[in-house]
């Protein structure tokens, strides 16, 4: 629902997004092997790497040889993204880190204080390794069959050809109060477009964001198109991803494991607990007594780029053309209740026509 895009708004305005052409040296031309050894050493123009959106220059051969052997290790961490922020927040390869043998860079000045002051905060520990039992295998692929039984049926919900909702909120900015509409807009299998509008001091805005297996890219207002870093695509994927309907679509795709993991009791409300890896997305569901998504928990950054627990509970489910649907979802980041990441669905319709084009980014120009 709602909170698994809307962090996608809140982070998108952190820091440069937009995919970067390998044209300029990282980390100032030093040395990248040398630089994790605590050593800043220009490197020669002569002696290259290009990564990515990257290119690295090396002293030495010896140290061009052994970035080459094992590039990930001496590379620019996150594929670029800012390390406070990440999601789909750039860095600037010239404002630089190294942390614990890594380095790190930054979309601000601001980013690189917070994140030097308590990378702890900034950088998430790896999940726990999926239980390898058969029998809790089994029974976790019979609680999803429950989920989606639960929501209407495996014949409805694998019917779709889109699924489309809509919520507003008002935040408070500096400048006054903003009235903030979201529209989503998933068209089965593999497309999505999430289109924003806020209303701030009687002046409208817009933005959207598309992903598609071609590419991801920020719209702006006025007809300008942003590709983001590809290092991106799993932080999106995961974010709409999460959304029941996808999440219990995606159940046949390759790689979705479901495991039983045990009971558990949200606000009173015994659940079923059910963990779902698939891709980069790795979510505990809990499930009422009905087999109704209860809650949803997984671990991801918050507004200010720290990574928590966000636990997000559905409720006020309503029938929507054979469908039960959730249209309430409130949100707690590490225990705490975060208003700003809560909302009311207003709208939702499914199977409706949707324009080819709107997955396809352009200029005004057509480019």
């Amino acid at each position: 629902m709602p909170v698994l895009l809307s962090a996608v708004i809140l982070l998108l305005s952190s820091g440069p997004f937009a995919a970067q052409q390998p044209k300029d040296d990282a980390l100032d031309g030093l040395d990248p092997v040398l630089l994790v050894g605590g050593k800043e050493v220009p490197g020669k123009s002569s002696l290259s790497v290009t990564r990515g959106d990257f290119v690295y220059l090396f002293s030495t051969t010896d140290t061009k040889a052994i970035f080459e052997r094992d590039p990930a290790r001496y590379e620019i961490q996150f594929g670029g993204l800012c390390a406070k922020m990440g999601k789909t927040a750039g860095g600037n390869p010239s404002d630089f880190i190294v942390h614990d043998g890594k380095i790190y860079i930054f979309g601000s000045d601001d980013c690189h204080k917070k994140f030097q002051a308590a990378p702890s905060k900034y950088l998430d520990t790896p999940a726990a390794p999926l239980p390898a039992s058969s029998t809790a295998a089994t029974s976790g692929r019979q609680l999803i069959d429950r989920a989606v039984t639960a929501m209407g049926g495996a014949r409805r919900l694998d019917a779709l050809t889109s699924y489309v909702e809509s919520f507003s909120r008002v935040q408070a900015r500096p400048q006054g109060e903003a009235t903030i509409t979201t529209k989503t807009m998933w068209s089965f299998p593999d497309r999505v477009r999430q289109e924003r509008t806020m209303v701030l001091q009687g002046k409208t805005m817009t933005s959207a964001t598309v992903l598609t297996p071609a590419g991801m890219w920020f719209l702006g207002g006025q007809g300008q198109v942003f590709p983001m870093r590809p290092a991106s695509r799993p932080s999106l994927e995961q974010d709409f991803g999460r959304h029941p309907v996808t999440l219990l679509r995606a159940r046949q795709s390759p790689g979705f494991k479901a495991v039983a993991i045990g009971t558990n009791t949200i606000d009173g409300v015994p659940l079923e607990s059910v963990r779902v890896v698939s891709g980069a997305m790795d979510v505990t569901l809990g499930l009422d007594a009905s087999g109704r998504i209860y809650s949803a928990t997984y671990r991801d950054r918050n507004a200010e780029g720290e990574f928590g627990t966000i636990t997000v509970r559905y409720s006020d489910y309503r029938a929507v053309e054979g469908l039960h649907l959730p249209f309430t979802t409130s949100v707690t980041f590490n225990g705490q209740p975060d208003p700003s990441l809560s909302a009311t669905i207003e709208s939702i319709s499914l199977n409706s026509p949707l324009d080819a084009s709107l997955f396809v980014p352009k200029t005004r120009e057509g480019r």
